[in-house]
């Protein structure tokens, strides 16, 4: 009874045990998976929360390379606040340079910036500084967008360029950086020679290698000495050559110089502009606007400076206060003195009174009718005097 009693408390024992065994196994197993699970929620919070907050980054390098794993940009901020899916980035105090085939293309400058598409698109905003090492150009803005694939600045607000050789403000443009192509539109305004001369246009292209300017819509120029106007232009298109000081105009061209008072009048003109010197192989009229001189030939070239135009093929000479023609070759007019001589088929006519005379060569003035026509055998010597109306 005993031995019996002894067994059964100890199987008992054994029962307990084991059942207290599985019961704290079962346990365990509880606790574990409760464990994993509460280390898994730390993680998807930690997760919830990182999207959910923005990253800052201050005096931050930042960089971006393209697929080919070539930099495109580098720019140095006080301040980076990157959006929580770290598309976006908001920049304070932006600084430094865009690449393009491994070289700078562009040095930049500005109080804030933004980064878009995963560093794809860049905006800077307020003082913007860009400049191109590669030919000294210089653009300011306060408004700009940089995209890389296309290789192009996109000025959108209030644009200054600067050169050696040019000044210019519009309202916007596009900077192309691997043609170094500036194109400008609205309200332009641009110097050029030690703000000599002035430009104004809606719209031009400004090829800065080839240190060209392309203005495609109506064109206006004038040019200053001593910071007075001596000469006037407006044309519907021109190409302003920089380095040779020179301007190719086309199409309902206007030219007037205030000293000599001359207008210019013609299809296309090569204007020198420092030296005021204006060339036409077209078809070209000059007219002395004080003293109703009119003067037409196939060719022509003026000296502004020197008062003196020489004209070629199928000239024509006329005045319109007395009535005066003169027909020739080839004419050299001294615009000062209003003295002319022509070479060449030489007709000369005039009204009250009325005669024709004809030979080689012709000297005198139209504007009061003193002209000397000589040839080969014989000279003829035109003079008209004014007698006053006895009437009167």
């Amino acid at each position: 009874m005993n031995q019996y009693n002894t067994f059964k408390q100890q199987h008992s024992l054994h029962y307990g045990l084991l059942k207290g065994g599985v019961l704290l196994l079962l346990l365990s197993l509880i606790a574990c998976q409760s464990g994993k699970q509460a280390e898994k929620k730390p993680d998807s919070q930690a997760e919830e929360t990182r999207n959910e907050t923005s990253l800052m980054l201050n005096d931050a390098t930042l960089e971006q390379s393209n697929e080919e794993g070539k930099l495109i940009w580098k720019i140095q901020v006080d301040e980076a606040k990157y959006s929580p899916d770290r598309k976006k980035a908001n920049l304070t105090a932006v600084k430094g340079n865009i690449f393009q085939d491994g070289k700078i293309v562009l040095q930049i400058k500005a109080d804030q910036g933004e980064i878009y598409r995963d560093g794809t698109e860049i905006f800077l905003k307020k003082n913007i500084l860009a400049v191109d090492p590669r030919n000294k150009a210089v653009i300011r803005s306060q408004e700009v967008e940089w995209r890389p694939k296309d290789s192009l600045l996109i000025v959108r607000k209030d644009l200054k360029g600067s050169h050696p050789q040019l000044e210019v403000s519009a309202k916007e443009g596009k900077y192309n950086t691997r043609e170094q192509k500036l194109e400008l539109t609205g309200q332009i305004v641009g110097t050029s020679e030690k703000k000599s001369l002035l430009l104004k246009t809606e719209h031009l292209i400004w090829e800065i290698p080839k240190q060209t300017i392309i203005a495609d819509r109506l064109l206006k120029l004038a040019r200053f000495q001593n910071k007075i106007i001596t000469d006037n232009l407006t044309a519907n298109r021109a190409t302003v050559h920089l380095d040779k000081k020179q301007v190719v105009i086309k199409e309902n061209i206007e030219f007037k110089s205030v000293k000599p008072p001359v207008q210019v009048a013609s299809n296309e003109i090569i204007w020198n502009y420092k030296t005021r010197q204006v060339r036409s192989e077209k078809p070209v009229k000059l007219i002395h606007y004080q003293d109703n001189v009119t003067i037409t030939g196939n060719q022509a070239q003026v000296e502004f400076a020197q008062n003196i135009a020489y004209l070629k093929g199928g000239v024509q000479g006329s005045s319109q206060s007395n009535e005066a023609k003169l027909y020739a070759n080839n004419l050299t007019w001294n615009m000062a003195s209003q003295t002319i001589e022509a070479v060449g088929n030489v007709i000369y006519e005039q009204h009250n009174p009325q005669f024709n005379l004809t030979g080689e060569k012709a000297v005198g003035t139209l504007n009061n009718k003193n002209i000397i026509v000589t040839n080969s055998n014989r000279q003829e010597r035109v003079v008209t005097e004014i007698f006053p109306d006895q009437n009167q």
